[in-house]
C-alpha cells in the first residue's frame, strides 16, 4: 500500500536505509512502480497468475525454471480433494510426486495448453509435489486414480505387541484386542519408557487380492514404519497416517506388522520425577519458553504407541 520507509535488520542499518531513502527520491515517472490497495491489481501489474487451486483449500509454492514449474501442494483444509484442479501454469504435460512415499506417476491432463486442469485426489494433511511441462509430453506409467470399492474394514481382533528398543527398560510385550496407549495398561517401565514397539496382527483375506488397497493407521504416536507379510509397506511420520500396499497382500492369511515410536516426553518427565540429572550440557542452559528452570514432572503423561482403529480400504481405478 506505500513504498518501505526503512530496512529490516539492525546490521549496517544506518547505511542501508540512507540508501532506499536515496533510491526512493531518484524514482521517477517512467520507473514501473505501482502502488494500489488491492494486491491482486499489483499481481496483474506484474503478470503474476492467480492459481486456482486456492479455492480447493489448496496451498501452493511455485517456482518456474527453464520450460517447467514445479509447484509444491499441500492440502491444510479439513476436506479431501478428488477431482479437476486448475493450473495458472501452461501444461502440455505434468508429473506428479507424493514426498512421503516417493511414488511418482503421469497427471491426468485435459483442458487447453494454457488454461489445463490436472486431476488431483488429495486427503488432509497430504502434500504432493507437481512438475508441469509447458512443451514436453513425457513418458511415464500413469498416476493411479482411485475411487473406494466397499466399506473400510477395521482389523479387529488379538495384537501382539512386543517393545523393540529404547528405555529406561523395556516393557514386557502383551496382547490386547483394544488398541490404546500403551501407558494405560498396567505394566512396569510402561509409563516412562520413550522407544519403540512392534504391533503385529494376522488377518485373512478370502477375495482374491486383485485391487488396491490402502492400510490407515488410525491415530498414530507418534511415528510408524509398517511391512506386510515381511515386506517394507513405508515409513509414516505425519497426519494422515494412510499407506499404500496395494502388491503386498496375499489371498488367505496376512500378517500385518506396525512398529511406533513414540516421543522422548515421558522418559524426561520421569527423570524429573525421580530427580535425575540429565540437563547435561557445556554451553547452554536448559530452561521453559518462560526463562524460568526447567521442569518436566508436572507435565501430563503423553499417549504412546497405536491408538487406532486401524482400517483396510479396497480402491479401484476411477474411469
Amino acid at each position: 500500500k506505500h513504498l518501505p520507509g526503512d530496512v529490516p535488520g539492525w546490521k549496517d542499518h544506518k547505511s542501508r536505509k540512507e540508501k532506499i531513502l536515496s533510491v526512493l527520491e531518484d524514482i521517477t515517472d517512467q520507473d514501473r512502480i505501482f502502488i494500489d490497495e488491492n494486491l491482486g491489481t499489483l499481481l496483474d501489474h506484474a503478470n503474476i497468475s492467480a492459481e486456482p487451486m486456492v479455492e480447493e483449500g489448496l496451498q501452493f509454492t511455485r517456482r518456474k525454471k527453464d520450460d517447467h514449474t514445479i509447484y509444491f501442494m499441500a492440502n491444510h483444509s479439513e476436506s479431501r480433494v478428488d477431482g479437476w484442479v486448475e493450473l495458472a501454469s501452461p501444461c502440455r504435460s505434468a508429473l506428479i510426486l507424493d514426498p512421503m512415499s516417493g511414488r511418482t506417476g503421469k497427471a491426468r491432463v485435459r483442458g487447453k495448453q494454457d488454461s489445463r486442469n490436472i486431476y488431483l485426489q488429495m486427503d488432509p494433511g497430504e502434500t504432493r509435489i507437481l512438475r508441469v511441462f509447458e512443451q514436453e509430453e513425457i513418458v511415464t506409467a500413469d498416476w493411479p486414480v482411485l475411487r473406494s470399492s466397499g466399506e473400510p474394514v477395521e482389523l479387529k481382533g488379538s495384537w501382539n505387541v512386543e517393545f523393540l528398543e529404547g528405555g529406561p527398560f523395556l516393557p514386557e510385550k502383551y496382547r490386547t484386542e483394544k488398541l490404546e496407549s500403551w501407558t494405560n495398561f498396567d505394566l512396569p517401565d510402561a509409563r516412562s519408557f520413550a522407544g519403540a514397539a512392534r504391533y503385529t496382527i494376522d488377518v485373512t483375506l478370502e477375495e482374491p487380492v486383485m485391487d488396491h488397497f490402502f492400510l490407515d493407521l488410525g491415530d498414530v504416536r507418534e511415528s510408524a514404519r509398517v511391512w506386510v507379510n515381511g515386506h517394507p509397506a513405508g515409513v509414516l511420520v505425519a497426519h494422515p497416517f494412510k499407506l499404500d500396499i496395494s502388491g503386498l497382500l496375499e489371498a488367505g492369511l496376512n500378517q500385518i506388522s506396525i512398529e511406533v515410536t513414540n516421543l522422548s516426553a515421558n522418559r524426561i518427565r520421569d527423570l524429573d520425577i525421580r530427580g535425575v540429572e540429565w540437563k547435561k550440557f557445556y554451553d547452554i542452559n536448559i530452561v521453559s519458553h518462560l526463562y524460568e528452570p526447567f521442569d518436566a514432572s508436572t507435565w501430563p503423561l503423553k499417549p504412546a504407541g497405536l491408538l487406532g482403529p486401524v482400517k483396510l480400504f479396497r480402491a479401484e481405478l476411477k474411469k
